[in-house]
């Protein structure tokens, strides 16, 4: 109950009731680690200020609502994406409906509409954020607006890690590329995939002994096909190592299944059918390959299954 209060959706700063704030924006998708110097930055000047460090996101993704046509695959759900920006610093999250409307507004009303008459103590935004019509809003705009308000403007450089900025698009190629070590060193954590379990074909319970959750994915880029070491959380916050298996299962082509996210948590027995689960990738195992049929296949299971007990019981995993 009171991380639903900490979390507030509304077009204003008017939505979160009387105070005075100092605002962080921006779409935080990943919420990575130069989106966590932006929120250091806004602990820092919420202290300095005696202001309440708040971050103003928005939902659905802009580009979504911009080129729907091209949709962005976002990295965490939003409902988690919240929740990562108040352990990263905010004490409130803003969730402001990002709509064509709101794209079309002039940066000055942009920022008008938005604050309002709030009690505005500063704004903390990354040095290279555009926004209103065309992206024309620019720190510059920001600045005009913090003078006239008597709030204190703090642009945040890029943050720059391996020789390039640290940006949501770039962890999604590295992704996508199956570069998850790279990835987690931006986010300053291991990747995850979130989904629920729906019903799959039971080939792995019956033929296999090794039943899999099925995952229909929510949110999340999808790394390469292959079998995965990972660790399966649930909502209650309980952790399991996991074999992950992404691909067509080519054992089973004969199936007629198409390309799937199946998941086998170790030691673990109950009934997982539409259950929320998050799932933590670890490392890249091996490729997904056809086997001669489900004797060689579980077989090659096991050992599988061998080297991530080896891998999760390794402190630095």
């Amino acid at each position: 109950m009171q991380l639903e209060k900490s979390i507030i959706h509304a077009d204003s700063l008017a939505g979160c009731g009387p105070g005075r704030y100092a605002v962080g924006i921006g779409v935080f998708d990943g919420v990575h680690r130069g989106h966590q110097r932006l929120l250091s930055e806004l602990a820092a000047l919420a202290a300095r200020t005696g202001a309440e460090p708040l971050a103003l996101t928005f939902d659905p993704h802009p580009r979504s609502v911009l080129h729907p046509e091209e949709p962005t695959l976002l990295l965490i759900p939003p409902a988690v994406r919240a929740e990562q920006l108040l352990q990263a610093g905010a004490s409130r999250v803003l969730v402001v409906p990002f709509t064509r409307e709101l794209a079309a507004r002039s940066p000055e009303a942009f920022l008008e509409r938005t604050f309002g008459a709030s009690e505005l103590a500063g704004l903390c935004v990354g040095s290279n954020w555009r926004f209103g019509a065309g992206g024309r809003g620019t720190i510059a705009t920001q600045g005009a607006y913090a003078g006239v308000r008597g709030a204190v403007l703090v642009p945040v450089p890029v943050l720059e890690l391996v020789g390039a900025v640290v940006s949501s698009s770039r962890i999604r190629r590295l992704i996508g590329a199956g570069r998850l070590e790279e990835a987690a060193a931006l986010l300053g954590r291991r990747y995850r995939l979130y989904g629920v379990v729906e019903r799959g074909v039971h080939f792995a319970g019956a033929r296999l002994g090794r039943p899999t959750a099925n995952l229909a994915l929510r949110c999340g880029v999808l790394p390469p096909d292959g079998v995965y070491a990972a660790r399966a959380v649930l909502p209650d916050g309980a952790t399991y190592p996991a074999a992950v298996n992404l691909g067509v299962a080519p054992t089973f082509h004969w199936a007629g299944v198409g390309r799937r996210l199946e998941v086998h948590l170790l030691d673990y027995s109950g009934d997982l059918y539409g259950t929320p689960l998050a799932v933590e990738l670890l490392r890249h195992l091996r490729a997904e390959r056809s086997f001669s049929g489900a004797a060689e296949l579980a077989r090659q299971i096991e050992l599988d299954i061998a080297a991530i007990r080896n891998l999760c019981s390794r402190e630095e995993i």
